[in-house]
């Protein structure tokens, strides 16, 4: 230890004594800008100051907190604060404990079959780290895919995606990572989205009301929420009318007549729609009971019985 220019000064040996870290970190930290020494001796070896082991002592902080060398730079050159520093390493270690708590959701769920494979656990790692995110851009081409010629309404088609949007919890159950799987493998079935597309064909034709269809959808949904308040079952008489009612303004919606070729449109349509939400509430972990999820599996088993007699 010396004095230099009325300062302790130390040599990159004391430093490291001083402070633990080991002389070639001290130099990697250096060569990396991080700690460029007060001086050099007439030896050309590297000298340090107290205001230098301070900053090491920052330095090994920040990278114990995770911090990268590129963030610590910024953050000593004064391009960051401190509060950015740690918000951006906040949002990092929160990005890992999820992935952390995705991996072992889908360990969880390999473990589930007796004699898991290798191809098991590559589809449900393929799918399951899949982000929230991504699921929404796939859901949005879907749409694009299936509204192919179809004069469908772009608000109407925003306010549908807002609303069915699934989303894998941070630490999702078995049954949720089924849910998601399954919707994903709805998805990305060309069968089934030949199927859509010819039903939204069907249903955005010319003479659609996407209007009158909104309108409709909050009346019924209202008295959906009124029976379900009564206690009343979708298998009641107040389901039953219900039921009946939603057919028939869906029906004058798209300018059909209530007939069999609305009642086998309407059947497909159901099937799917209903999977769907039932779906969905395993994901929100509701039962359907968020938004109006309760409500429209409400109507689809209300509507059961009369597209089985239909057919």
């Amino acid at each position: 230890m010396t004095v230099f220019m009325n300062t302790t000064a130390y040599t990159i040996g004391e430093l490291s004594a001083l402070s633990g870290i080991p002389v070639r970190r001290i130099r990697f930290y250096s060569d990396k800008v991080l700690l460029p020494p007060a001086a050099r001796s007439a030896a050309g070896y590297r000298i340090y100051s107290e205001s230098d082991m301070a900053r090491l002592d920052l330095v090994r902080a920040l990278r114990d907190a995770g911090v990268n060398l590129e963030t610590i730079r910024k953050f000593l050159s004064r391009r960051l604060t401190l509060t950015d520093v740690l918000r951006m390493r906040l949002r990092t270690l929160e990005a890992e404990i999820t992935s952390r708590r995705r991996i072992a959701a889908v360990l969880s769920a390999t473990l589930r079959s007796p004699e898991p494979a290798e191809s098991d656990l590559r589809r449900l790692w393929a799918m399951t780290t899949l982000s929230n995110a991504k699921l929404r851009e796939m859901l949005e081409e879907l749409f694009s895919k299936v509204a192919n010629g179809a004069h469908v309404d772009e608000a109407w088609k925003a306010q549908v995606i807002g609303d069915i949007t699934p989303e894998l919890p941070d630490e999702p159950t078995p049954g949720q990572i089924d849910a998601w799987n399954e919707i994903i493998t709805m998805m990305t079935d060309e069968t089934v989205v030949s199927e859509m597309r010819a039903e939204m064909a069907s249903m955005w034709n010319n003479d659609f009301d996407p209007s009158a269809y909104n309108a409709a959808s909050k009346e019924i949904l209202a008295k959906a929420r009124e029976a379900i308040g009564k206690g009343e079952p979708p298998n009641s008489a107040a389901g039953r009318a219900i039921a009946e009612e939603w057919l028939g303004k869906i029906a004058r919606a798209m300018k059909h007549q209530p007939d069999s070729k609305f009642m086998e449109w309407a059947r497909k349509h159901h099937a799917r729609s209903s999977r769907y939400r039932e779906l969905l509430g395993v994901l929100r972990g509701d039962g359907g009971n968020g938004s109006s999820g309760r409500e429209w599996l409400w109507i689809n088993e209300a509507i059961k019985p009369l597209l089985s007699s239909a057919a």
